[in-house]
């Protein structure tokens, strides 16, 4: 990238998922394959588009504060990327983009703003909108940002994220999500898991929980791949829940 950029004249940038990819946004695979594939080079909108192998380029209506210098190239900031890479990700995955920059420090606010000056025709405003609806900077993985998505969209009440559980005074654990008037715990169980002294530990907290009165459901890559079934599992078990 820094190469290439020695090569592009001074009004160009880093754009698009490549500059998605220059600030660490959680993407998809292919879509992390793709951008550092075909680098994604911008121009303001009145300039020619960059052509040349290996480049895709682009003519953005933007701001010059949309553009920063980061380890020696210029890209667009993280918020005005956000605004460029809701046009190739879907809903769940833009909102875990969204979730991780409210972590890092980038406030609601600089995301409206930055929607703002996109202007209304800039394709994905709608879907802007929905996943600043639903961010929230406690979700501390993509999986969860896509199943609070998927469990919204199943109507299924909003669950509280990252929440200690106590028994008395004494510490539990802490979930994923709790639906708390049903006492649902739902954990999202990635590889990491999967680690002997891991599962052990997730299991002796499960017991635990389940002693307190709480239900705890795991979900995993195939649940999300099967969303109506994982929504039908998890409206029983409030049902359940509610029924005792």
């Amino acid at each position: 990238m820094r190469l290439l950029c020695e090569a592009l004249p001074e009004h160009a940038f880093i754009a698009g998922p490549t500059a998605a990819l220059a600030w660490g946004f959680p993407l998809t695979l292919p879509l992390r394959e793709r951008a550092s594939g075909v680098l994604c080079v911008g121009v303001p909108a009145k300039q020619n588009r960059i052509r040349r192998p290996g480049v895709r380029g682009r003519a953005l209506q933007l701001d010059p504060e949309d553009i920063v210098e980061r380890d020696g190239y210029r890209v667009t900031k993280p918020e005005r990327t956000w605004v460029d890479i809701s046009e190739e990700v879907s809903l769940p995955r833009l909102v875990a983009i969204t979730d991780f920059l409210l972590r890092g420090g980038i406030q609601r606010y600089e995301l409206e703003r930055a929607q703002e000056r996109a202007g209304r025709r800039k394709p994905g405003r709608e879907r802007r909108g929905r996943a600043l609806w639903f961010a929230d900077p406690r979700s501390e993985s993509p999986k969860e940002s896509e199943l609070r998505v998927l469990l919204h969209e199943a109507k299924i009440p909003r669950p509280e994220l990252n929440v200690d559980i106590f028994n008395g005074d004494r510490f539990v654990g802490r979930v994923d999500m709790l639906i708390r008037h049903a006492k649902i715990v739902i954990e999202y169980q990635g590889d990491y898991h999967r680690d002997a002294k891991q599962w052990r530990r997730d299991e002796q907290r499960r017991a635990e929980l389940e002693s307190l009165g709480y239900v705890v459901t795991y979900v995993t890559q195939e649940d999300l791949e099967d969303p109506e079934r994982l929504a039908e599992r998890i409206h029983r078990l409030i049902a359940m829940q509610l029924a005792r």
